[in-house]
């Protein structure tokens, strides 16, 4: 007969292992939110339905399939590059702007926010990251997608087609693109150009933060589960909060009393020791598109910055 205990063991372990590496999957491979995602969330499916929008273009940057390359090593288009599609946006203000979207997320999310943003960049660049909306490969889960955002940036030298900064650069990011954004900012910090500065919108500290808080939301256990696959997927992940230590620029972080992804509590603690404004009534999602303290308090920032 076998005994029961060391089955039941073996059978807990291979659930627990199964459990684990689909969360790990799902991480790597979030659904892809694109021109469908935007007409059945009844959003802008283009910048030309974004109300204020005069004029906008589309266009391409090619990056290495793997890894991230020097700048100065340009890569031809063949069947292992990876093509980050963006929108281009010319807006009414001064410099240039990057928005950068979050998770599961895409530049169509990023349309959302345009409104708030078109008066304070002359030119506002909407990416989509790796593994998300048009971009193909998998997510590094905003662990190294500053790396590529700042090959995008650099390359608008010498690829006329690129998006070119026209000035100081404000960098826009919403949940893990927030850490994108500060990521970004602390490696143009460290070049000896930094950012204008920088806007957090429902940022969180580290990954295990919002994998452990959405699986909460969707009813499902989270324990040590969220806490190893996070370890898998960012081991020597920097925290944002001592990522923003190292930018050199004022930063303004937004969050919604209503967040169950990210909540004012991990708002808090991931932007300190700067002061997050919470905007009662808001979700996640709505981070930057709704609220009347959130724009009053983004516009002033833009303003005196």
């Amino acid at each position: 007969m076998i005994p029961l205990v060391p089955l039941a063991a073996v059978a807990a372990g291979a659930i627990t292992t199964t459990y684990t590496v689909a969360i790990t999957r799902e991480a790597k491979r979030p659904r892809r939110a694109t021109y469908a995602w935007a007409l059945a969330h009844h959003t802008a499916a283009s910048p030309a339905e974004v109300q204020g929008v005069k004029e906008w273009r589309e266009g391409t940057t090619v990056l290495p399939a793997a890894g991230h390359a020097p700048a100065a090593q340009r890569t031809p288009p063949s069947a292992r590059s990876i093509v980050l599609p963006w929108w281009l946006v010319k807006g009414r203000g001064c410099g240039s702007m990057l928005v950068i979207h979050g998770w599961g997320r895409s530049r169509w999310d990023s349309l959302r926010r345009l409104p708030w943003l078109l008066g304070h960049a002359a030119s506002i660049v909407l990416p989509d990251l790796r593994g998300h909306g048009e971009a193909p490969g998998t997510t590094s889960i905003g662990h190294s997608d500053h790396l590529d955002l700042d090959q995008v940036i650099q390359r608008a030298d010498s690829e006329p087609a690129s998006p070119a900064p026209t000035g100081d650069l404000t960098i826009v990011g919403h949940s893990m693109g927030a850490m994108v954004a500060a990521r970004l900012a602390a490696l143009l910090a460290a070049r000896g150009t930094p950012a204008r500065r920088v806007v957090l919108m429902a940022p969180y500290d580290s990954l295990v933060v919002p994998m452990a808080n959405r699986l909460r939301v969707r009813g499902l256990p989270a324990g040590p589960f969220a806490t190893t696959a996070a370890w898998w997927l960012a081991r020597g992940e920097e925290p944002l909060h001592r990522t923003l230590t190292r930018v050199q620029c004022p930063v303004l972080a937004l969050g919604g009393a209503l967040d169950a992804v990210t909540t004012p509590s991990d708002v808090r603690r991931a932007s300190a020791p700067h002061d997050p404004l919470i905007e009662p009534g808001i979700d996640h999602a709505d981070v930057g598109v709704e609220g009347t303290a959130s724009r009053e308090a983004l516009h002033a920032f833009l303003a005196r910055t």
